[in-house]
């Protein structure tokens, strides 16, 4: 495996060393999600467009810090099963992996387990009643998935680091704002609950692989009803996608991404 080396050492490897080969940049790999792909609505997207991969997304910003190889395979409405198999129009994004690849972030689960209807709930007052026994279930399935999918990655890069991304919560618990304050209580603190459910799931996935958990500090601080939020309900203020990371939220976990390393 290739080591990310300090820029120092590298320094004193050309000043003491005959010529050699330059050091080659590590190969990253992004899989997952669109809390890994989407970014600023305002920038322009990389191909295929049908995965809304912004420029500004955690992965790109990361690599662009690293001077890594990114092969970036994140999309939007990514399950396990489209990291796995070609389950849509996409390629499995387990095919960018490489024997020799150095970094795998990987932003899954999410989408086992209903997200999209989830972070519906944000504006709908019956979402619990109507689809809290099949979110619970699919939560409750999540390990297994998530195992299949680290199955996988080591298979073909036994020698990666891999850091397991959380997702920033929409909202926190006891917490309300004018976006959200007619839907009751109970179903504040669960959509809540379910997130941290879900975040949950995904670190256990990491800890019992051997990757690293990663969620930028303070999340809980940058809600949707924060002043400064690292996820939006609407976007509209932020030029980001609804329910979607903002671009200062991409910012803080590459930040957390880097930190993690």
């Amino acid at each position: 495996m290739r080591r990310f080396i300090p820029l120092l050492s590298v320094a004193l490897l050309a000043a003491c060393s005959t010529p050699a080969e330059e050091p080659q940049p590590p190969h990253y790999v992004a899989l997952g999600d669109s809390y890994a792909a989407m970014g600023s609505t305002t920038l322009p997207l990389d191909p295929p467009n049908t995965c809304v991969r912004a420029q500004d997304s955690y992965p790109e910003l990361a690599a662009k810090d690293m001077g890594a190889e990114l092969t970036n395979v994140a999309c939007q409405g990514a399950s396990t099963l489209d990291v796995l198999s070609s389950a849509g129009e996409h390629p499995a994004q387990v095919d960018a992996l490489r024997e020799d690849t150095d970094l795998v972030s990987l932003s899954v689960g999410g989408n086992d387990a209903s997200f999209v209807r989830l972070t519906q709930c944000a504006t709908d007052d019956i979402c619990q009643t109507e689809s809290g026994p099949q979110i619970d279930m699919e939560i409750r399935d999540l390990p297994r998935r998530l195992d299949k999918v680290y199955a996988e990655i080591h298979h073909r890069s036994p020698n990666a680091k891999v850091l397991a991304t959380g997702y920033l919560p929409l909202i926190k618990h006891g917490e309300t704002c004018p976006f959200i304050e007619k839907i009751p209580a109970s179903d504040r603190e669960w959509l809540a609950e379910s997130i941290e459910r879900i975040n949950q799931a995904v670190r256990e996935a990491a800890v019992r692989h051997g990757a690293t958990y990663v969620l930028a500090d303070s999340a809980l601080d940058h809600t949707a009803c924060s002043p400064s939020p690292w996820v939006d309900f609407t976007g509209k203020e932020t030029n980001s996608f609804p329910m979607h990371p903002t671009h200062a939220g991409q910012q803080a976990m590459a930040e957390a991404l880097r930190a993690a390393l």
